[in-house]
């Protein structure tokens, strides 16, 4: 008996794990190329402590996300440096993500950086866009 309910206890923390789960969604961050010129990519480039997540052009009017989930630790952390402009001109490099420090993990964070011709905003989906950054 105690192997069953043992069993069934893997089972559902394995399936409110995974990526479609309601019970336990994954945090989010958006990356959003607002700028005024149709010419001008914005390049993002997000780091944690044991992912180089790579680098991405976007292109005006799109954006780049990825999900993820916390460490149980309160570990978790990105880094990422959003570039545009001749020869990455401006760039700015900061902490778009940090776990509060707890023994239990977020989950379904979603955090928006706007990038826009005088800096890079932020907003949690409900709420205004504040500037976080000038360039």
């Amino acid at each position: 008996m105690n192997n069953l309910f043992v069993l069934l206890i893997i089972i559902a923390l394995s399936v409110g794990s995974n990526n479609g789960s309601k019970l336990w969604p994954k945090n989010q961050l958006h990356f959003r190329n607002s700028f005024s010129r149709n010419y001008d990519v914005l390049t993002v480039h997000c780091k944690s402590k044991d992912d180089d997540l790579g680098i991405h052009t976007v292109a005006r009017s799109y954006e780049y996300n990825f999900k993820f989930e916390d460490s149980v630790f309160g570990r978790t952390e990105f880094f990422c440096t959003l570039m545009h402009g001749v020869g990455s001109k401006y760039s700015v490099t900061f902490t778009a993500y940090k776990a509060k420090p707890a023994f239990v993990a977020s989950t379904g964070v979603i955090k928006i950086w706007d990038a826009l011709d005088d800096g890079i905003y932020l907003t949690d989906e409900d709420h205004d866009f504040v500037k976080m950054y000038g360039w």
